[in-house]
């Protein structure tokens, strides 16, 4: 008999859907454990990747639905409030500006858009996202990522990506006071 051999690479098969009394889906218990979503050395959650659209009917609202249902499965899996960003994101509330950055670098390697805004994790939302496929991956993602981040990320490292993010945003001030005094001494202005 052969052995069937698994490409590493495929992505990895979808948990069932679980819903509560009301039936709405039970984001927070739909698995047993965060664990079992292993962040290091995985499969990536979705095969193709999962990116805003250009223009979103933001009026839509099915958007709307989509928006709200994301943010609470959101707030289910993490406890981190969301609120809405521009068009086709939604802003996720980190603790800092390294959680955020290091959320949104896992969540890309796990096929599916997302960015840092300071202390904010963006995740994307369309009307066109269905409840069993690509609302669940963004709620997928970020449950995989805010369990690795709260409960395995060693203090470290975390310590490490807040000191980044103090020194970024640092240099940053630098050079845009650079480029003013720049602007003043050569009677430009430059919004850098």
């Amino acid at each position: 008999m052969a052995a069937t051999v698994v490409d590493p690479r495929a992505p990895m098969s979808s948990a069932p859907m679980k819903f509560d009394p009301q039936g709405q889906v039970d984001w927070g218990n739909m698995w047993d454990s965060f664990c079992v979503l292993a962040q290091a050395g995985g499969p990536p959650h979705r095969g193709t990747r999962l990116e805003p659209r250009p223009a979103p009917k933001t009026a839509d609202p099915s958007y709307a639905w989509a928006s709200a249902e994301i943010s609470r499965g959101i707030t289910a899996v993490s406890g981190l409030l969301v609120r809405p960003a521009e068009p086709g994101w939604l802003a996720v509330e980190c603790g800092s500006a390294g959680m955020a950055r290091w959320l949104a670098d896992a969540i890309e390697a796990e096929n599916v858009a997302a960015r840092a805004e300071g202390e904010q994790l963006w995740v994307p939302v369309d009307g066109s996202f269905r409840l069993d496929g690509e609302i669940k991956n963004v709620i997928t993602v970020v449950a995989k990522t805010t369990h690795y981040w709260q409960q395995h990320l060693p203090a470290e490292t975390k310590q490490t990506l807040a000191a980044e993010a103090l020194l970024r945003n640092w240099w940053a001030g630098w050079r845009r006071r650079l480029a003013a005094w720049r602007g003043r001494a050569t009677g430009t202005t430059s919004h850098a």
